[in-house]
């Protein structure tokens, strides 16, 4: 009898590699996952607490996310329904609490929308490849508990974490067809790594699975395409940078036929759907990037599968 139960502890995976800043660099070139420990403690940003922030924004309005589920990361009924404007001290505040229910979470934001001379606190410079051009830089705040879901991004990721910690779990873009993308979104995964129904996708037994923990002062290289789950354990501040070029379109479209008929016939329902009869496609997921129809709608139109998938031209 299969066990439906299975979660990541029961298993096979693999301890991302560990090094310094430059194993770090050089993992970077060779687009692999490296986590490097302790390499932030010059960044003026290593000081940040919450106590530091609200001191420093406290009175700024900020939309953030409330009542979140603990697993996973679809958001039923849209994220639309979950986000809240209130002041930054006040979701400081909630955040900290060791009694909430439910997680909260300011995702996504632009640091500069916060933190005067932000640019000053921390260096993402180094920790990227020569030559390269940056995209852009997020501010992730939130409670224990917060979960990104499964998920894939089309640019190289350094993240960085300053306070509380996150488990990440990671596996790479080429096994894709093992993490069962949603057929409307193939950049996002229904499987929970955590809490695995193997009897819904038991393929996922057979992917290669990296795991590691960031702590205050680690950062990890995170791949393009890879797919990552991250989850706070604690009270958590992080900083990620996107940079490099992004996934090419044709990558994309190889993806589409590996996983079939069913992923294409969708993805040419979603195109007509969203695209050319301007219907509007729910925010299901973490800071839902556009349907694969639209993304595909893009590539026929300007040349560009990921053309409004870009970090760096997001507002």
């Amino acid at each position: 009898m299969i066990d439906v139960s299975t979660t990541t502890a029961a298993m096979a995976m693999d301890p991302v590699a560990v090094g310094g800043r430059e194993a770090l660099l050089d993992a970077i070139r060779d687009g692999r996952p490296m986590l490097a420990r302790g390499v932030t403690g010059s960044w003026k940003a290593a000081d940040w607490t919450f106590d530091s922030l609200r001191a420093l924004a406290g009175d700024h309005a900020v939309k953030v996310l409330l009542n979140l589920p603990d697993r996973g990361g679809v958001l039923d009924g849209g994220q639309e329904s979950y986000e809240r404007e209130m002041r930054f001290a006040d979701f400081l505040d909630l955040a900290e609490r060791p009694d909430l229910e439910a997680p909260c979470y300011l995702g996504y934001c632009r640091p500069d929308r916060l933190i005067p001379d932000y640019r000053d606190a921390f260096d993402f410079g180094p920790l990227t490849v020569p030559g390269e051009d940056s995209t852009d830089t997020r501010l992730w705040i939130g409670s224990t508990g917060t979960c990104s879901g499964l998920h894939s991004d089309l640019k190289d990721n350094v993240f960085a974490q300053i306070r509380g910690r996150k488990r990440v779990i990671l596996v790479p873009f080429h096994q894709t067809p093992l993490v069962y993308p949603f057929l409307d979104n193939i950049v996002n995964s229904q499987v929970d790594p955590e809490h695995l129904d193997v009897r819904k996708f038991p393929r996922f037994l057979d992917a290669s699975v990296f795991t590691c923990v960031v702590e205050p002062g680690d950062v990890l290289y995170i791949p393009r395409g890879w797919w990552h789950y991250l989850r706070s354990e604690s009270p958590s501040i992080s900083i990620n940078h996107w940079f490099g070029p992004q996934i090419p379109s044709q990558d994309f479209l190889a993806l589409l036929l590996r996983l079939g008929p069913r992923y294409i016939g969708r993805t040419v329902t979603d195109l007509v759907r969203y695209s050319l009869l301007g219907k509007r496609y729910r925010k299901d997921f973490f800071f839902t990037p556009p349907s694969t129809g639209e993304r595909m709608f893009n590539l026929i139109r300007h040349g560009n599968f990921s053309r409004d998938n870009d970090p760096a031209t997001d507002e």
